[in-house]
């Protein structure tokens, strides 16, 4: 079978969407499959290579990648550890770039639709007709976020006679928390795209329940009978050493977050104001609360805490994935934030649990996603930020927890390995690939 991956993040991006389709890509070269991918350009990446089995050609120059990685290069080399102030921990390059950030928000984010890869969509739709044409592949997946691949879709569907399966890590149309657009401008353009993509779709997947049924509520005549779940997927790198460590003192007692802070979806706010409460217990000295991820406009959170910061509150900034591993695996306890919105499963939470690690939930809902997703995991302490905050018996249970965490099953490992490693999530994706498959033949 020929496969054509459109996906703006894969390999080396450190995204959810990179990890996962890389390492989907990867296992359906190592299964015999002719897999070809067209993606963003990297810094320092060649325009077209071949990894691992897989044919990769990257489109358009992503500007906004290269700036990211320029203005991450201080903070993915020097973790913060020791700085006094919180004024302080903004470099130069930090400062510039938020800079930058607030001059797109309030200009080009306010016009630009559909989101920050609008402009990706014209080499990267080009790029593709060049792989179609020379290729004849069998199936087209295209993968968001961005939406805008699933444009690229959209517009080689019209022309090809080929099997096109969406893949949707986060919602567009409906997703009125983080926007990725103007929504009170566009938010009806926004549901007629989505809503033609839809339509035009063979095959529609989403990554959890809670997602599927949002989507059946807002489109329920275009998807019932196409759209699938398949689970998020746990791919640890090909190398991890073992031998360093990342932190140099054992004898901590270490909270580790590991993900992207977002104010309007999964802020900190319950997290330090408790961590400040259990530093002021006995053997609250020997506690230590790590952020590994980019804090984004969560910044003004850590202002309460500046007298922590460096000392007892440590934010590292964007370290690689073999990096935030090895900090995971060297954690006491791993700390999941839930989301605002009940559909969408932070992407670390299967991480977590196949590390088999204690894992403390804050969740804001009651009907948190993460919460359904540690159901059956024996190794989890879930509270309710209200909870935490507000009951004192609550705040004992999660402060023994955390002194005290308890032994994880190495049988509820397993199982979470058989449902959610790289071959059954792809053997999930080839059951819809394979279906159906007809000669590729141009419309034109």
């Amino acid at each position: 079978m020929k496969v054509l991956i459109v996906s703006y993040a894969y390999s080396p991006e450190l995204s959810p969407r990179a990890f996962r389709w890389t390492a989907i890509a990867e296992e359906l070269a190592s299964l015999g499959h002719s897999v070809k991918v067209v993606c963003a350009s990297s810094l320092g990446q060649a325009v077209a290579e071949y990894v691992n089995g897989v044919e990769i050609h990257r489109a358009g120059s992503n500007a906004r990648e290269n700036i990211k990685r320029w203005l991450r290069l201080e903070a993915t080399t020097t973790p913060i550890k020791s700085t006094p102030t919180l004024e302080a921990l903004v470099s130069n390059r930090s400062k510039i770039g938020s800079f930058i950030k607030s001059i797109y928000r309030h200009t080009v984010r306010k016009i630009l639709w559909p989101d920050f890869a609008s402009f990706w969509y014209f080499s990267a739709l080009k790029l593709a007709h060049k792989v179609i044409k020379k290729e004849r592949p069998d199936v087209l997946v295209t993968v968001s976020l961005p939406y805008t691949s699933h444009l690229v879709g959209l517009a080689l569907k019209r022309r090809y006679a080929i099997r096109w399966v969406v893949d949707i890590g986060d919602p567009f149309s409906f997703m009125t928390e983080t926007p990725v657009n103007n929504y009170k401008l566009f938010h009806s353009l926004n549901a007629r795209s989505e809503s033609r993509v839809l339509q035009m779709a063979d095959a529609i997947t989403v990554t959890t329940e809670g997602t599927k049924r949002e989507y059946l509520k807002h489109f329920p005549a275009l998807i019932s009978k196409k759209i699938v779940v398949i689970p998020p997927l746990f791919s640890p790198p090909k190398i991890v050493d073992d031998s360093v460590s990342f932190f140099k003192d054992s004898k901590r007692i270490r909270l580790v977050f590991a993900g992207t802070l977002y104010r309007a979806i999964r802020d900190p706010i319950a997290l330090l104001a408790f961590f400040r409460l259990l530093s002021s217990t006995s053997h609250g000295s020997q506690v230590e609360l790590h952020f590994l991820g980019v804090i984004n406009d969560c910044k003004p959170c850590f202002f309460a805490y500046e007298d922590l910061l460096g000392s007892k509150i440590f934010l590292h900034g964007l370290v690689s994935r073999g990096e935030a591993l090895q900090a995971m695996q060297e954690a006491n306890v791993l700390v999941n934030l839930g989301n605002s919105t009940a559909f969408q499963l932070p992407s670390k939470v299967v991480e977590y649990v196949m590390l088999g690690k204690p894992v403390l939930n804050i969740a804001k809902l009651e009907s948190d996603s993460s919460q359904s997703f540690f159901s059956d995991f024996n190794g989890v302490c879930n509270v309710t930020e209200h909870a935490l905050a507000n009951d004192l018996a609550e705040f004992s249970r999660v402060k023994n927890f955390i002194h005290n965490p308890p032994a994880i099953s190495p049988i509820y490992i397993d199982q979470l390995v058989r449902k959610h490693g790289t071959e059954a999530i792809t053997e999930s994706y080839l059951s819809l690939l394979q279906c159906d498959i007809q000669p590729s033949l141009s419309r034109a």
